[in-house]
């Protein structure tokens, strides 16, 4: 770095930008935090919050785009994503942009829960910074931001609304198990010449539910595979509710009706939870990379025979709880995209990527990792693929609502061993009567989802039309 000074000089860190050691908790979020620990043994903050020794790092942490660790507080309090901000500031003054993350918070209606994961990013993107610090780019590699200078404490009322909306949540959930699986989902499907219009579920054309949903067992991550002779398949996460463990099954489809020619048939199933059978060709044969997260593991399966057969045919990487690997081929270049899971948190904001010259490796981590940390669009939702305009498009999850609740579609601008961007193109959200969408693949002019269904306990079957 051509600057004058080293990332250790940070002696101009800004003195309004309060640390957690030297701010305590309103006496208000102090009680409610006492109920949570007593009512569901929640983590007390202060065992793991860095922030008391925020003075021995290299870089300022901005919340949500302000200084003062209580605007994070205030942020959780009101149910909204964290935004944390790793940022250096050099001679010239300026604020530069370091590391940042939008954290996932599968439960807001718990704040000590949500605090701990949240500090616990903040500990990560102190460590990215310091790196990134370290490896002493031009000061122009970084980008100039604004903070802003007001630090907005959370309110009584905050406190109290915070409270109310979590004892009611709990009620109302606590009844609505009772009746319906709010987690249950099918999979739709829709003819159209243009993938766009696949981005939405407008009425250009119709969509249907493509297989019957049982009510025992739920239906998710689509993929579709044509085969030399033309005929489409459909593999996919099958869950019955009983075992509470994914597998991976099986159907042929006819492209002009999207009828199956027989009933679903499981065509792998491990010890261990099975989903997103992702799908590529090499050296004439066909594989399939399903998620192996609970087993710690990425592996790969080769068709013997394809598509009723699949063998273990190599572990492209272990001891990691990694979620929805996809590859993508260009160029003589093979490309990995991830999400792995960051110190016991969700594995749904943290997308990395790597690289080799074989499908099975050796994979070469990207300097910039994770390349998206992000719950809005870091978890993958499909293949990556070049549209009719030749975009190279990622379709990615939008999980900041809830897991699984919207798609959104970026354009990869930079791909390469050094560099990685991408422009958000297109929102894909679930249709008003329905809770999610979370997966979209393409073959020809069909293109296949799933979505949230809601199902009602012990119901028939949900086919026909979907009611868009």
């Amino acid at each position: 770095m051509t600057a004058r000074s080293t990332p250790g000089s940070l002696d101009e860190r800004p003195a309004h930008n309060a640390t957690g050691g030297a701010q305590r908790f309103p006496m208000t979020l102090e009680l409610w935090m006492a109920l949570e620990r007593a009512a569901y043994r929640a983590p007390r903050p202060q065992e793991q919050s860095p922030m008391d020794r925020l003075d021995d790092l290299q870089c300022v942490v901005a919340y949500n785009g302000a200084w003062g660790v209580a605007n994070l507080w205030r942020t959780l309090l009101r149910r909204q994503t964290p935004h944390l901000q790793v940022v250096w500031r050099g001679p010239d003054g300026k604020t530069r942009l370091i590391a940042e993350s939008h954290v996932a918070l599968p439960n807001r209606e718990f704040f000590c829960s949500s605090l701990a994961l949240a500090l616990d990013r903040q500990r990560q993107l102190c460590e990215r910074a310091r790196q990134r610090l370290r490896d002493r780019p031009p000061p122009d590699a970084f980008p100039v931001i604004d903070i802003a200078d007001s630090e907005r404490p959370p309110s009584p009322t905050d406190v109290l609304r915070f409270a109310i909306r979590h004892l009611l949540g709990k009620t109302a959930n606590k009844f609505r198990r009772a009746f319906v699986r709010s987690d249950h989902w099918g999979m739709a499907w829709r003819s159209d010449e243009s993938s766009d219009a696949s981005w939405s579920f407008s009425d250009r054309a119709p969509w249907r539910l493509l297989i019957p949903s049982p009510g025992d067992r739920f239906y998710a991550d689509p993929f579709l595979w044509r085969d030399a002779a033309g005929q489409v398949h459909l593999f996919f996460e099958d869950l019955p509710y009983a075992t509470n463990k994914g597998v991976i099954s099986h159907v042929t489809l006819d492209p002009v009706s999207g009828s199956c020619n027989a009933p679903p048939r499981v065509v792998l199933e491990r010890p261990y939870h099975l989903s997103y059978p992702f799908l590529f060709d090499y050296a004439g044969d066909v594989f399939m990379i399903p998620e192996t997260s609970a087993n710690r593991t990425i592996e790969v399966y080769r068709a013997a025979p394809f598509p009723d057969a699949w063998v273990h045919h190599a572990t492209l990487m272990e001891n990691l709880v990694a979620a929805d690997t996809t590859l993508f081929h260009e160029a003589g270049t093979w490309w990995l995209f991830t999400t792995i899971e960051q110190g016991g948190g969700p594995n749904w904001d943290e997308l990395h990527l790597f690289h080799a010259q074989s499908p099975f490796g050796p994979w070469e981590a990207h300097p910039g990792n994770p390349v998206v940390s992000d719950c809005r669009g870091a978890r993958m939702a499909g293949n990556v693929f070049r549209d009719e305009h030749g975009r190279l498009i990622r379709p990615a999850q939008d999980c900041e609502r809830e897991y699984g609740a919207a798609l959104r579609f970026w354009e990869i601008t930079a791909l390469s061993a050094s560099h990685y961007a991408e422009t958000q193109v297109a929102v894909m959200n679930a249709p008003s009567s329905r809770s999610g969408v979370h997966t979209w693949n393409r073959t020809g002019d069909i293109t296949v989802v799933d979505i949230k269904l809601r199902a009602l306990k012990r119901a028939k079957a949900q086919t026909g039309y979907c009611r868009f």
